[in-house]
């Protein structure tokens, strides 16, 4: 026999959920605490050969979202390779997207992982702010010149 506590209803339910409510809602005051799985709209929590602990089929609202994850400041450091503005214009053309940054097909194919993709974006910016001082450098020579 299986132990199930089912409220609003009865029957069997598949797979074997031993904890049901049916046309209504539950409230928990107070912590869930599970050593498996989360699903919520879903019961699959395998994308790809990546497994997850909570997943949604549907929108996520939150206030606060903390990732924990590396991060660019690489690019401040001796020894980085920033490619020259036409070296990065040949690669757009290229490949129709920015360097180290996913196509949109592989977007659509793999989704993406938010705190990696954050960090690639500050990488972008970091190099924006490198080639912007980097002007500004030549703009001072320029100006001197025509002083």
């Amino acid at each position: 026999m299986c132990n199930r506590f089912v409220i609003g209803s009865h029957g069997l339910y598949e797979p074997d959920h031993k904890f049901v409510v049916k046309s209504g809602s539950a409230l928990i005051e107070g912590n869930i605490i599970t050593n498996n799985n989360i699903g919520i709209g879903t019961s699959s929590f395998v994308d790809g050969g990546d497994s997850y602990s909570l997943s949604v089929n549907g929108k996520v609202r939150a206030h606060e979202i903390k990732v924990y994850t590396s991060w660019a400041d690489y690019v401040f450091k001796d020894g980085y390779d920033l490619k020259t503005l036409e070296e990065v214009e040949t690669y757009i053309n290229k490949n129709g997207h920015l360097p180290n940054i996913p196509s949109e097909k592989e977007v659509e194919e793999k989704g993406v992982k938010l705190g990696e993709m954050k960090a690639k974006l500050l990488e972008k910016i970091e190099e924006l702010t490198l080639y912007i001082i980097d002007q500004e450098k030549r703009i001072k020579v320029l100006e001197a010149k025509s002083e």
